[in-house]
């Protein structure tokens, strides 16, 4: 906003690096050439003459700026693969690491240093491979369908969302008539691989809302009706699970001297699990098929370690 004259930069070579007015000329050439944006000469002079010319940059061309040199850092693979690592910090999972050292060191010199390297917080896992997941995030953004191998059977899907679930990489696609399927990137056969549209290809509407199956914290893998649970919480498990940010779809009630967990969900299969995960602090009281199936855990279980 200041601006600055080539003065100035080479007053301070610790700031701006430059011994020599021309290397100062070169970079507001290269600046212009690569980036398109110039660093105009205002009619503007300041210094101890007063004839020192002021050079400044349009603000109104920064955003255009910023986009490019993006661009000029990040390849179209970098910036998916940044997007969704960046996604997955804000959500509920864990940090996933999908990218190479060279792919943080172009980052670096985008952003600067991190606190933490993604690398060393690993998460859970680092994807060793992003092939996969690459070619499915591109088909995410272009609204195309891929071809892959899964459980020994040929798939023709249009991949609707990516996204990191309790340690693992995991996508919500719709196969040609619209129905809705969780699959695991790892699990996948061999490679993703993409074909030409056409144009002749008509995209299938889905019979799921992505959005509101993305806010279900136990629908990852989904059963074909929504059901409400409620689940009778210990006031010390309570206190744990008041902490975490839960979405919409989960009420947390106070009551005397226990509280009430109440959700509703399409994911009787990880609720369960989250159940058994709290032992005797939990307590399913709705709905009665969740309870039987608890129940029967409990059964078995009791089988298995009655030596």
């Amino acid at each position: 906003e200041q601006g600055a004259t080539v003065r100035e930069i080479l007053s301070s070579p610790s700031v701006w690096g430059y011994s020599s007015k021309s290397s100062i000329y070169a970079d507001f050439e290269n600046i212009t050439r690569h980036f398109g944006l110039n660093v105009v000469a205002t009619e503007e002079r300041r210094g101890a003459t007063g004839r020192e010319v002021v050079h400044r940059i349009n603000p109104d061309e920064w955003s255009r700026f910023r986009s490019r040199f993006i661009q000029k850092i990040l390849s179209d693979d970098d910036r998916r693969l940044l997007g969704f690592m960046l996604e997955s910090i804000g959500s509920l999972s864990p940090i996933v690491s999908a990218a190479d050292d060279n792919f943080l060191v172009r980052l670096k010199s985008l952003v600067g240093d991190f606190t933490v390297s993604p690398t060393d917080a690993g998460g859970y896992f680092a994807l060793d491979d992003t092939s996969n997941l690459l070619a499915l995030l591109k088909a995410q953004e272009e609204k195309t369908f891929v071809y892959f191998r899964y459980n020994d059977r040929e798939r023709k899907e249009y991949p609707l969302k990516c996204f990191v679930f309790s340690g693992g990489v995991y996508f919500y696609s719709m196969d040609e008539e619209g129905k809705v399927r969780t699959f695991a990137v790892q699990r996948i056969e061999g490679k993703v691989r993409t074909q030409l549209n056409r144009g002749d290809d008509v995209r299938p509407v889905p019979r799921t809302d992505i959005g509101k199956t993305l806010s279900d914290p136990f629908g990852i893998i989904r059963d074909d009706e929504e059901f409400e649970a409620v689940i009778r919480l210990e006031e010390w498990q309570a206190a744990y699970e008041l902490e975490k940010s839960w979405p919409e779809s989960v009420r947390i009630e106070k009551c005397d001297g226990y509280y009430l967990f109440r959700v509703r969900t399409s994911g009787s299969y990880w609720l369960e699990r989250w159940v058994l995960s709290l032992g005797d602090a939990a307590e399913v009281l709705e709905p009665e098929f969740l309870r039987e199936n608890i129940r029967n855990y409990m059964k078995n279980l009791s089988e298995k370690y009655k030596d």
